[in-house]
């Protein structure tokens, strides 16, 4: 089984592919050269996080569930993406988003916990009664 977290803020994801033989990361960056202009044109803006959100979507194409993490409403954005450009595939995949604190203020054993606690939940939910 192939379980992904995504931690996801403005400017970059880290993405942990939950995986028997251990723990595989990664990270996207989104390009920062363009974050300190405010777009008045919302499309422009839009075209810098469509690539983004696109290199993510690359990273987890293999998902067979998938938490979503983060501090704001990126984790929403990524969601979106993911159900308007792969709605019968990966969006399928989602079970569930998470509010974590910036990554910066979390260490990865407190994330851990944090998802451990998630799909412990998760499992029982979906066990027949």
């Amino acid at each position: 089984m192939k379980d992904f977290v995504v931690w996801l803020d403005s400017k970059s994801a880290h993405i942990f592919a939950l995986k028997t033989s251990g723990i595989e990361k990664s990270v996207v960056n989104k390009d920062n050269k363009d974050l300190h202009k405010r777009h008045k044109n919302d499309q422009h803006q839009d075209s810098h996080i469509k690539p983004f959100f696109k290199d993510v979507v690359t990273e987890i194409k293999d998902a067979e569930r998938l938490l979503i993490m983060g501090p704001g409403l990126a984790k929403n954005h990524l969601q979106e993406y993911i159900k308007d450009h792969q709605p019968h595939t990966l969006a399928k995949k989602i079970v569930g988003l998470e509010n974590l604190d910036s990554f910066e203020h979390e260490t990865e054993k407190q994330m851990f916990a944090a998802v451990r606690k998630f799909f412990a939940s998760y499992d029982l939910l979906e066990r027949p009664i």
